[in-house]
């Protein structure tokens, strides 16, 4: 099933466009890798998709609708978006920030009710961070509170979660994990999924699709095997020095 939809949209600030032309397609158990180098308006276009930023042109559609349309409660129980900014309150707990994810379910004053608790700590847990639950979020390391804001999108259990830079920060066995955990809720969540990266051996292994975006270049969607092929990620990437049968090899 088709969530979200662009048409021709363009992206940037202040009328400036930073990347234009996107036609992409986001389905239901899908898991898309968003890639590129530096600079090239991944995180805006993370932005956009949030509603933070307005598109330069085009079009959004979310379940058919126009993204603009929804009201930001609607908006939250639809889509569910991590990105790089943290909360910056000093006395915050992390059982309060990965909360905050329920706020469009709770009523009027905010009281969390059963169900709302149980979604909080099914979070925590599957992230591997309920032991840090009473910490307070400031304390914790730069991969510790990345983790905390991952639960906090699953808590809010949207069909959609895009996550900006999700690995920065982790070491390397828990960005496996991250990758295993975004596949395993694709697969039996049907969620739809995207995330940027720039761990690109690890996206070849843990992603069949891939978005990429450069300076100057046409953004490009498909499937990774197909781009590496075409010799698309090789040019993007400017890898020229890499073997493109190694890169095939990371490939499931």
């Amino acid at each position: 099933m088709e969530i979200l939809k662009t048409s021709s949209l363009s992206i940037g600030y202040d009328s400036k466009t930073i990347a234009s032309d996107i036609n992409v397609t986001l389905s239901a158990g899908d898991i898309i890798a968003l890639v590129g180098p530096n600079g090239a308006g991944k995180s805006t276009l993370f932005k956009t998709f949030s509603t933070h930023i307005k598109p330069v042109g085009g079009k959004i559609e979310l379940f058919g609708k126009d993204l603009m349309s929804y009201s930001p409660k609607e908006r939250a129980k639809l889509l569910g978006i991590v990105l790089t900014e943290r909360p910056d309150d000093m006395f915050l707990k992390v059982f309060d920030v990965v909360a905050a994810g329920r706020y469009p379910y709770t009523g009027m004053f905010g009281k969390l009710n059963e169900n709302d608790e149980k979604e909080i700590k099914a979070s925590l847990e599957l992230v591997g961070v309920n032991h840090l639950a009473n910490r307070v979020f400031n304390t914790l390391s730069d991969g510790e509170k990345q983790k905390v804001m991952i639960a906090k999108a699953i808590a809010q259990n949207t069909p959609v979660i895009m996550l900006d830079e999700p690995t920065a920060f982790l070491d390397y066995p828990s960005k496996i994990e991250l990758f295993s955990l975004l596949k395993q809720l694709a697969k039996e969540q049907k969620k739809a999924i995207l995330f940027s990266s720039h761990d690109l051996e690890l996206l070849l292994r843990y992603t069949d699709n891939l978005w990429i975006m450069a300076k100057n270049k046409p953004f490009v969607a498909g499937q990774s095997s197909e781009l590496l092929k075409n010799g698309v990620i090789k040019e993007y990437f400017k890898l020229k020095d890499i073997d493109n049968h190694y890169l095939m090899s990371e490939i499931n």
